[in-house]
């Protein structure tokens, strides 16, 4: 077991074989030490854990079973994201494994420790974690590994690198099957992964899956989080009445105990949806509530304000309309936000019916347009794509027209050859 721990401190800071062993012993001895095929003199391990700066001599290595059910618990605490929990299992932890090296368990307490920071924190992983993690990878045992997708699935999910994102997921999801363990986040993540590129009957298929673990662990918040997700991916199926009914239950059912974070996200949700029915006072209400309630999410205040826009277009109301253009844009602008600038600038030559002219059918086409799949939001690309053949239909420009039709009907072809 020492061997493995040397190989992994020696792996991770960039040593050869030659370099660490220079000195202590032969290259061909300490490659035979680190497959822990020989059990080396005290004095070697010694100047080795010197060289690595690690402990080596004198160190428990037993698996002990209680800092194993620790982990898992402490796992399961950022999963329900109970951040005081997550601190005292994480201190306790901790305090456990300075006198205990055990491999299996230095490694679990690794990726359980990356994903309480990814949870706390709620950024990505550093160059120097991804390498660490990754350099435990080939030796590590089947548990180890389907921890490791798990988090790093997570990691590209935040990201927004979806395609890595879903290939973790699913390599995660085949491993689960192989171990005794049967939990409902990697369902929920493959769920949100599909609903993100618009594969909207796998995204539904694996939110139902989690739902039913969450159900019979009573795991509440996680629950109505896969009903929203399963009421978009109704909505953008066209299916808006059954989407209404999957938003209006759990805004019933979940009226004194939902977050009012979570509130917002069902009322923007309402919204759209009464969009797409062209009830657009209904649509007005709950938008209008959503955006009462601050968020943090910048990218999502700017779609409520987008909405609210959108919602006034079509009600006729412009004076109203534009108040919201001018404070999306603002928005937007000062967030950076290329996706809203581009639909608050569409949505003023809309009003102000100057979509025929020629600037801005050449900035919709040449950088709108790719802009959109660029940053994979499928749904305004193809919504758009349309757009600009209609715009040139309109111009009795009928080749360019159909290119563009033809490109529309098939943006999901398109959608999988850059995302999968």
């Amino acid at each position: 077991m020492k061997g493995s721990l040397i190989k992994q401190h020696r792996k991770f800071k960039n040593m050869t074989l030659e370099e660490l062993a220079s000195g202590i012993c032969s290259v061909s001895y300490l490659s035979k030490i680190e497959h822990d095929t020989i059990n080396a003199s005290e004095e070697i391990y010694r100047l080795l854990g010197e060289r690595l700066k690690i402990k080596l001599i004198d160190i428990n290595e037993e698996f002990d079973e209680a800092i194993y059910n620790n982990l898992h618990a402490w796992h399961e605490a950022s999963q329900m994201r109970d951040f005081t929990l997550m601190d005292e299992l994480h201190e306790e932890c901790t305090n456990q494994l300075n006198d205990n090296q055990n491999i299996e368990l230095t490694n679990l307490y690794k990726i359980v420790h990356t994903r309480h920071q990814m949870t706390k924190i709620g950024k990505t992983l550093s160059d120097d974690v991804m390498k660490e993690l990754s350099n435990i990878y080939d030796g590590a045992n089947p548990e180890y590994r389907f921890f490791f997708h798990k988090t790093i699935g997570v990691h590209y999910l935040l990201s927004a690198e979806l395609k890595k994102s879903l290939k973790h997921f699913m390599e995660a999801e085949q491993l689960m099957n192989k171990l005794p363990i049967h939990e409902g986040e990697v369902y929920f993540h493959l769920a949100l992964a599909y609903s993100k590129i618009r594969s909207f009957v796998e995204s539904t298929y694996y939110a139902y899956q989690a739902l039913e673990i969450y159900e019979d662990h009573l795991y509440y918040q996680r629950m109505v989080d896969n009903y929203i997700i399963i009421a978009i991916n109704y909505n953008s199926l066209g299916v808006h009445q059954i989407a209404e009914r999957f938003l209006l239950k759990v805004l019933k059912v979940a009226k004194y105990q939902l977050p009012v974070t979570e509130k917002r996200r069902i009322y923007h949700n309402l919204g759209i949806n009464y969009i797409n029915q062209e009830r657009y006072s209904d649509a007005y209400h709950y938008l209008q509530q959503a955006y009462e309630i601050d968020t943090k999410e910048t990218m999502f205040r700017s779609s409520t304000i987008y909405l609210l826009a959108l919602t006034s277009y079509y009600s006729d109301d412009l004076s109203q309309c534009w108040k919201y253009i001018a404070d999306g844009e603002a928005e937007s602008e000062k967030e950076n936000l290329l996706k809203y600038k581009h639909k608050f600038y569409i949505l003023r030559n809309m009003v102000s019916e100057t979509t025929l002219e020629d600037s801005f059918m050449e900035k919709l086409e040449n950088t709108i347009i790719p802009d959109f799949r660029r940053l994979n939001e499928y749904k305004d690309y193809k919504e758009f794509v349309e757009m600009l053949g209609n715009l040139y239909y309109e111009k009795r420009m009928y080749k360019k027209a159909a290119m563009y039709y033809k490109e529309a009907n098939h943006y999901r072809e398109t959608q999988k050859k850059d995302l999968l």
